[in-house]
């Protein structure tokens, strides 16, 4: 499996063992988590989407008081996606309310239930070689090591994560979340990784980023423009039998590819018109991935199969 070659950055962030230092609590207003999105689906060819997780604004779901969040793909001009609310418990647990068992976004993440909140991070007491009921029968999630990071004027106590479905390290920062992905307690990786950009509230934190300690985003010129990426549709979404690929003013071959949401793949179909469609009535409920090739670019979305 090939793993994208990011430096990895803490940038201005220094590291100590102190034990004694305040509880940074998860933010209560307006905050950005910047992501990017690595996958790969062809040795030696790697795709890179910037993405974001916007809280701003408030909610109540069966009687509690929620932060909302959203979700926005930075590389395409798409709506933001609601995708539930998330709080802070009295015993520094963090919980999500999800929308919908597979959320809109970029990562392939998948709840058990839309139906209650999920228990997303706890920062309670932890300590070396405990297991956290987290996603728990679907996932083995342990504390590896405890240490702690100066971040701007304040240190925050800094988790080293083992996630059975995740297949690199990735660590917990009080305040944040994961280094890799907000919702990593629920997603996984296969041909794909991801990474948390910088975190802004009030001040901006530098986590992973690969141009240098300003960048909050990351992208690669691909040699087509946005726009001409953009002109390859898909619809509906979600969807029941049929997906239509409308891949505007194209008059070459084309390929369309359904991954599923493991990476493999599962139909593909050539076609030289405009416009074709594909049959998905015989996929399992759930999430899938589309690509097309074409001569307008390479686009990949997610879709969910009703």
């Amino acid at each position: 499996m090939k793993k994208l070659g990011l430096l990895l950055l803490f940038a201005g962030f220094s590291f100590h063992f102190a034990s004694t230092q305040n509880y940074v609590p998860f933010p209560t207003g307006l905050a950005n988590w910047n992501c990017l999105f690595w996958h790969q689906w062809e040795p030696n060819t790697y795709y890179l989407t910037n993405y974001q997780y916007i809280q701003q604004g408030d909610t109540i779901l069966k009687g509690k008081s929620y932060k909302k969040v959203f979700s926005k793909n930075l590389d395409f001009p798409e709506p933001d996606q609601y995708l539930g609310g998330m709080r802070e418990g009295e015993n520094r647990d963090i919980y999500f309310f999800p929308v919908a068992i597979h959320l809109p976004t970029i990562a392939p993440i998948t709840f058990p239930t839309d139906t209650t909140e999920q228990l997303l991070y706890t920062f309670a007491n932890l300590s070396v070689g405990m297991t956290l009921p987290i996603n728990a029968g679907n996932t083995d999630i342990k504390v590896v090591g405890i240490d702690s990071i100066l971040m701007g004027n304040e240190y925050r106590k800094r988790y080293a994560i083992q996630n059975g479905m995740i297949w690199m390290p990735e660590y917990w920062i009080e305040g944040i979340g994961s280094d890799l992905e907000l919702f990593s307690p629920f997603s996984f990786t296969f041909e794909w990784i991801f990474y948390t950009l910088c975190f802004s509230e009030i001040d901006t934190y530098y986590i992973n980023s690969p141009n240098g300690a300003d960048s909050c985003h990351y992208s690669v010129n691909t040699g087509i423009g946005e726009n001409e990426l953009q002109k390859i549709q898909f619809y509906p979404n979600p969807a029941t039998d049929v997906i239509t690929i409308d891949a505007v003013g194209s008059n070459g071959k084309s390929e369309a590819i359904i991954y599923s949401a493991q990476g493999q793949m599962l139909q593909s179909k050539r076609f030289d018109t405009p416009k074709t469609e594909l049959d998905v009535s015989t996929l399992k409920p759930g999430i899938y991935f589309l690509r097309v090739v074409s001569e307008k670019g390479n686009r990949l979305v997610k879709f969910v199969k009703k």
